[in-house]
């Protein structure tokens, strides 16, 4: 069992949903029902949301793949406008070195607003990846955003 896990917040009825998260961070979105990544309109950072139960725990932070090539005989939103779409949005946060993250939580699919996470992508072969890790937790917040950032961590990730 990996050390860390991500726990749920106490107070879910102040999650929104993933359209509304999005909005709330300057983004509108191309395919409102189907869309999972935008760009905030007044800084143009790129906005990206994860599912939770996609997140993967390690030592030294936390991961989550973003965008793979289709699988032969997986049809699964292959050829979908939304999937084109987000892989320009991940091309666009590895050229600006970074994306700000949306953690979509539960079979609801709700979105704790004021938990961002500063994320780092990564192009793996043919894969694009989110990192983050641990670093605002234990450094001293800098901002508004960091301290955001280090209390999201500091709530939801027990050893």
């Amino acid at each position: 069992m990996l050390p860390f896990r991500i726990i749920p917040r106490q107070n879910p009825a102040r999650r929104l949903s993933r359209v509304h998260a999005f909005e709330a961070q300057g983004v509108t979105l191309r395919y409102p029902a189907r869309s999972w990544s935008g760009v905030r309109f007044d800084d143009g950072v790129v906005v990206l949301a994860l599912r939770e139960c996609d997140v993967e725990g390690h030592d030294d932070g936390f991961s989550c793949l973003l965008w793979a090539p289709p699988v032969e005989g997986i049809t699964q939103w292959a050829d979908r406008p939304s999937r084109q779409e987000r892989l320009e949005h991940c091309r666009l946060a590895l050229v600006h070195g970074g994306a700000d993250g949306l953690l979509v939580c539960g079979d609801a699919a709700l979105v704790e607003p004021d938990a961002i996470l500063a994320l780092r992508v990564e192009k793996r072969r043919d894969e694009y990846w989110a990192t983050w890790g641990f670093a605002a937790r234990t450094q001293t917040p800098r901002g508004r955003r960091d301290a955001r950032f280090a209390r999201f961590y500091a709530t939801r990730i027990a050893a």
